[in-house]
C-alpha cells in the first residue's frame, strides 16, 4: 500500500499550541541595528551576563588578521595541492591508456 497524499485540505486544527512562536521576529539583514522589539507574554529582557570589555591596539589587531590571512592561505594551499595531485593522477591514467 502507497502512501496517501496529505494536502492542506485534510489539515484539521486541533487548537493546541506547540511552540509560542509569538516574540520570535525576523533578523536584521545588516547586522547591529536598533534592537529588537519585545512583545507578547515573554516581553521582559532575559538577564544576560556582563562580559568584560576587551580592547586590541592596533599592533595585535594587525596581528590578528595576519594570522587569519595566513589561515585561508594555508586552506587554500592545501586545496590547491590536492587539485594538482588530481590532475597529475588524471594525466598519468590517461598516458596509460
Amino acid at each position: 500500500m502507497g502512501r496517501r497524499e496529505t494536502r492542506k485540505d485534510d489539515f484539521e486544527d486541533d487548537g493546541r499550541v506547540i511552540a509560542d512562536m509569538s516574540g520570535v521576529e525576523r533578523p536584521s539583514l545588516f547586522g547591529a541595528g536598533r534592537p529588537p522589539r519585545r512583545e507578547g507574554p515573554r516581553a521582559e529582557a532575559p538577564a544576560r551576563r556582563r562580559e568584560p570589555d576587551v580592547r586590541f591596539t592596533t599592533t595585535e589587531r594587525l596581528w590578528m588578521a595576519l594570522g587569519a590571512l595566513k589561515a585561508g592561505l594555508l586552506v587554500g594551499l592545501v586545496y590547491v595541492v590536492f587539485l594538482g595531485l588530481v590532475i597529475l593522477a588524471l594525466l598519468a591514467i590517461w598516458n596509460i591508456l
